[in-house]
């Protein structure tokens, strides 16, 4: 058991909060127990996560897709109203991470992302920072489309979308989770083959070819598994509560 303002202490300060500029509120976001026991994580505040939460008998869920936008909830009602309802009537700690747990060089969606592609973290893409979100990874050696596709494949579930448009072999890739395809034009002009992204838009085909860039749309909430699911780690190794992730898995 451990205090849950200390864990939320940690956290802001592990993942240095204040330097981003975000539309989603960092830290704690609905107040419940003061003491935390075990933590439920989770890619975004939904009943479907927070049900598990209930099931699990969480104190806290910990999730890079919060409530809380702008300092605010907006309209208590319908679904937001039913997740506040089961969280509040549940005593059940609310925490959300958004830019900085994408960002962080370590811990970070886009940096896990790298690590589990089997790829080297080189530089931070300047798109939507400082402090950066996205970067720019190495390879080893050369690597072909289907083998870069066949890396993401694994780590999404499921196949990824191929927008092509870039030269092979791939040595240089751009990876930016979640809604990431506005970093398609920085990708060409630093010389990256590969644009990694969780989705795109209808132009980003036609963009993808003219600027020579193959882009690789893997899904939104896939990802973006991998920066939550390494806090909770960090949470448990530090503070010795138990964690346990809920896969939901979303094809956007």
């Amino acid at each position: 058991m451990a205090e849950r303002d200390a864990i939320v202490e940690f956290c802001s300060e592990l993942l240095d909060t204040g330097s981003f500029q975000d539309v989603a509120l960092n830290g704690l976001q609905i107040e419940g127990n003061e003491e935390i026991r075990s933590v439920t994580l989770a890619v975004s505040a939904n009943q479907y996560s927070i049900q598990a939460a209930l099931e699990h008998g969480c104190d806290a869920l910990l999730v890079h897709h919060g409530l809380v936008l702008n300092g605010q909830v907006g309209d208590i009602c319908g679904p937001v109203r039913h997740r506040l309802k089961a969280l509040l009537a549940n005593d059940i700690n609310l925490i959300g991470y958004h830019l900085p747990l994408d960002g962080h060089p370590e811990l970070g969606n886009n940096a896990r992302l790298i690590q589990e592609l089997g790829l080297t973290l080189s530089a931070p893409l300047d798109i939507f920072g400082p402090p950066a979100i996205g970067f720019i990874a190495s390879s080893s050696r050369p690597l072909s489309m289907e083998e870069i596709t066949q890396r993401v494949s694994r780590i999404a579930g499921h196949s990824p979308i191929m927008l092509e448009g870039g030269p092979e072999p791939i040595e240089r890739i751009a990876v930016l989770s979640g809604s990431g395809y506005p970093a398609l034009e920085e990708a060409a002009r630093r010389s990256c083959q590969v644009l990694i992204t969780g989705d795109a838009r209808e132009p980003t085909m036609a963009l993808a070819r003219e600027l020579g860039v193959s882009v690789l749309v893997a899904g939104h909430e896939a990802t973006e598994r991998l920066g939550v699911q390494a806090l909770g780690s960090r949470i448990s190794e530090r503070f010795g509560v138990e964690s346990s992730y809920v896969y939901d898995p979303n094809p956007l």
